[in-house]
């Protein structure tokens, strides 16, 4: 009886030291001072868009205070030396230095940025080739979604894939939560998710060279006659690490004890990413 009260004592000492840890714990981050933060990624047919804000302490979390720098000068060179003219525009609220000429596929793009009393910055990465994927489709009664994807040999090649609600047209509705079905892709990645996710990122790693069909778990039933959208994106290396690092800093945020995660920047003396993606999309029917 004595140790039975004993357990009782030592569960409910446990329960009150864990609700005294629910409370806010400010880290100490060291900060490098004012820097240009550059963020691009550069999109295949597409003009180069490049956003160039100021650094701002990491206690800061209002986007609203990541203040964009005036009278900041923006350069776009390819690797053949051509300088490509931009113009500054005001898109959705947010002002961005934009490209006269669409990406070219394989193109390495440098973009620096400078500005009176900050120390110029620049970024560079390349365009890679799209992906080659085919063959989606989807059957209701499964909740599954199925496509095939050929990998690129002799190269260490990344992927992102997501997948939205869309009209008969290809446009876009909504996102959608999936996983990869374990009972068919458990030797794609290294860690198969149980929970859904909006994105899956990865490498190669485990099926370099090799042609598989990708199994799409959906969290929702698909709807009869209903439309969907599989996106699957090609990264560069620096992509990839950006990508992959700001998934692991939203996955932390809200957690009780969590390590900082460093979001990954291949800007030099600077912050932000520099990064070629290449995207390609599959419209079909839930049959």
């Amino acid at each position: 009886m004595q140790m039975k009260n004993r357990i009782i004592f030592i569960y409910a000492l446990t329960l009150l030291l864990l609700a005294g840890c629910e409370r806010k714990v400010d880290v100490a981050f060291s900060y490098e001072g004012n820097k240009l933060v550059v963020n691009s990624l550069i999109q295949a047919d597409s003009t180069i868009y490049v956003r160039v804000t100021k650094s701002v302490p990491v206690n800061v979390y209002n986007d609203a205070d990541f203040r964009e720098v005036e009278h900041a000068n923006v350069n776009i060179q390819d690797d053949k030396g051509n300088t490509i003219p931009v113009t500054y525009k005001n898109i959705l609220g947010n002002n961005y230095f934009v490209s006269s000429q669409t990406a070219t596929t394989g193109i390495k793009y440098t973009i620096s940025a400078s500005a009176p009393g900050l120390t110029p910055v620049s970024g560079t990465d390349t365009l890679p080739a799209p992906p080659q994927v085919y063959g989606a489709a989807a059957q209701r009664t499964f909740s599954r979604v199925t496509f095939g994807l050929k990998d690129y040999p002799m190269a260490e090649n990344y992927y992102r894939i997501r997948l939205f609600h869309a009209d008969s047209n290809g446009a876009i509705l909504s996102g959608m939560l999936f996983r990869l079905d374990p009972a068919f892709n458990n030797n794609v990645v290294d860690i198969i998710s149980s929970a859904p996710a909006a994105n899956l990122i990865m490498s190669d790693k485990r099926f370099d060279g090799r042609e598989l069909t990708f199994v799409l778990q959906t969290q929702d039933a698909l709807t009869p006659t209903s439309y969907l959208v599989v996106e699957v994106t090609t990264l560069t290396y620096n992509a990839y690490q950006y990508l992959k690092s700001v998934a692991a800093q939203q996955q932390n945020v809200g957690g009780i004890v969590s390590e900082p995660v460093r979001v990954f920047s291949n800007v030099l003396d600077g912050y932000g990413i520099v990064a070629g993606i290449n995207a390609r999309r599959l419209l079909f029917k839930v049959d």
